[in-house]
């Protein structure tokens, strides 16, 4: 963890005044007194005030960089710091003053044993200070870490789940485009066209969200370019105009999962026509696509329903619910969103 010097100085200049406060309010003492600002009082503040300081900020610069492998490295050399404080509050207060102003913080001469267990209780407690102090913003960093780390993870995994869609999306077009102009058909340029407004809004839309109206549009062209493959003779119900579409969501999901449909779906019995339909009811969006299982899938290979759901456990984790319903011949999913 950075040490931020100035921050520990301002926390530790706020505890020490609470705390020596709180001695003159126990002692009933008056905080401050005619005494309070003579120069000796204010030196012997002062100095008082830096060698305690020293404590929390060894504390600090120990566990700040052993931690958090070498815990024991760290608590040994703090703890080799305390007599060297120690020392050197001895050495400004009852060397220094004495000598260049006259007086010390002691009122007669003291040996070097007795001021060292005199100030082991300033040691505990001021160290006490500085490990709260460093392991309350040990945690917040570590927290922060954390969840930078899982957000830079899925970040990479949604855009690694992406690049998967998109070479397949491109796989399947080409290849309903291929069976409209090997077939002869007329619409094959309409097709075209379709097929490069889908393509360039699956390779180059890089944004995290679009409007619900563009993905509604393009659902349309996608399921129109696949209509267009299998034949006029699809059966088809579909209902998408009860929406909201200036809500957002993420570019390409409900494509996918039309596009799973036409993948397995039986399209040529009007009695089990593929059902697509979309509404909002306030920010959640319901999607529904239904169809009858084809006895072998229209189009093969792909990433499937398992991209798509971890897709969904990305993007809209707790938010989100999938339900699948699938028997012998009918697959079924209803998709529950809050945007």
């Amino acid at each position: 963890m950075r040490l931020r010097f100035w921050h520990l100085l301002m926390c530790f200049f706020v505890f020490y005044i609470f705390w020596d406060g709180a001695i003159d309010y126990f002692a009933n003492r008056p905080f401050f007194n005619d005494d309070s600002f003579t120069f000796k009082i204010i030196v012997l503040t002062i100095t008082t005030f830096t060698s305690f300081f020293l404590y929390p900020l060894s504390i600090c610069i120990w566990f700040g960089k052993f931690l958090p492998g070498r815990v024991v490295r760290a608590l040994l050399l703090c703890l080799l710091c305390i007599p060297f404080i120690i020392f050197f509050r001895y050495f400004l207060q009852e060397i220094v003053c004495p000598a260049v102003f006259g007086f010390g913080n002691y009122f007669r001469p003291v040996s070097a044993k007795y001021y060292f267990q005199d100030n082991l209780y300033f040691a505990v407690l001021f160290s006490c200070f500085g490990l709260a102090y460093f392991f309350v913003g040990y945690i917040r960093v570590s927290e922060r870490r954390q969840a930078a780390l899982a957000i830079a993870a899925k970040e990479s995994e949604l855009a690694f789940l992406k690049s998967q869609i998109n070479p397949h999306f491109l796989f399947n077009t080409l290849n309903s485009i291929y069976t409209l102009i090997y077939q002869k058909k007329d619409n094959a340029l309409f097709a075209t066209e379709k097929l490069s407004s889908l393509l360039r809004y699956a390779l180059y839309e890089e944004r995290m969200e679009v409007d619900l109206e563009t993905e509604i549009n393009h659902l349309k062209d996608f399921i129109e370019l696949q209509r267009l493959r299998v034949g006029e003779e699809v059966a088809l119900n579909m209902d998408v105009e009860n929406i909201d579409g200036s809500l957002l969501i993420s570019p390409h999901l409900l494509i996918s999962l039309a596009e799973n449909a036409f993948k397995h779906g039986d399209f040529t019995d009007p009695a089990a026509p593929l059902i697509v339909r979309a509404m909002t009811n306030g920010n959640t969006l319901i999607y529904h696509i239904a169809n009858k299982k084809a006895s072998k899938p229209v189009m093969q290979g792909g990433i499937g329903l398992q991209n798509i759901k971890r897709r969904l456990e990305l993007l809209y984790e707790n938010r989100h619910s999938c339900q699948i319903s699938e028997s012998d011949q009918q697959f079924s999913i209803t998709l529950t969103i809050t945007l």
